[in-house]
């Protein structure tokens, strides 16, 4: 969503649901929960002061809100955009890599411009234990469960590489060794090819195995 639209004007012109129609008028209902996303958006757009006034506007008063940071590793998460050829993003005058960039120095707390119960998540901690997914789930206030870690969502068509076929089995899915299908990709390595980046991903997610070969092809000799 663009960070300074009303979300329910703009879905309800897209699908003239009655719902729709009163939350875009400032009819909100109660919710348990409301999740809204600004992917690809630079951070400090979605917290610009103008749009933080509008906030009660556009999505009504909430008890509790979270601010809510899931960040990838660069290597496949790179590699998940290629596949579809998504690599521009929302946010003007920065690439991809800067915004990513932009991201890692907001969840080391290099830069807080997320003021609203920040939560970090590891997403490649995250898929990978359920402790973490626990841990992630008391900082958020929620009652923890796994049910859903199986399913692949169909918005947005599933995942990059297969689509909705693991859907049932999702942790079945490479989803880190995705940078292997472009380890001899040029454009990928090119992208690669940034100190700042590099070191960035090594403070949040340590070594990943076997990576070090594309730190190698971004720069030989």
């Amino acid at each position: 969503m663009r960070p300074k639209e009303n979300r329910y004007r703009v879905l309800y012109q897209h699908y003239p649901k009655e719902h729709l129609r009163r939350e875009s008028l400032g009819d909100f209902a109660n919710k348990d929960c409301l999740i809204y996303s600004y992917e690809d958006w630079g951070i400090k757009q979605i917290t610009d002061q103008k749009i933080e006034k509008k906030h009660d506007l556009y999505w009504g008063k909430s008890g509790l809100r979270h601010d809510l940071l899931i960040l990838r590793d660069p290597f496949n998460t790179l590699a998940s955009r290629l596949k579809n050829d998504f690599i521009e993003v929302k946010s003007p005058n920065q690439t991809f890599m800067e915004l990513w960039l932009a991201y890692a120095k907001e969840y080391l707390g290099e830069t807080n411009y997320l003021k609203n119960n920040k939560v970090c998540v590891n997403y490649n901690r995250w898929f990978l234990d359920m402790n973490y997914r626990e841990k992630i789930a008391s900082q958020l206030n929620l009652d923890f469960s796994d049910a859903g870690i199986n399913q692949v969502k169909a918005q947005g068509g599933g995942s990059s590489f297969e689509g909705r076929e693991f859907d049932g089995k999702a942790v079945q899915m490479k989803v880190l060794d995705r940078w292997k299908v472009f380890a001899e990709d040029p454009r990928y390595l090119k992208l690669l090819d940034n100190e700042e980046v590099l070191e960035y991903s090594k403070r949040i997610f340590g070594h990943i195995p076997g990576t070090e070969v594309l730190y190698i092809k971004s720069n030989p000799e």
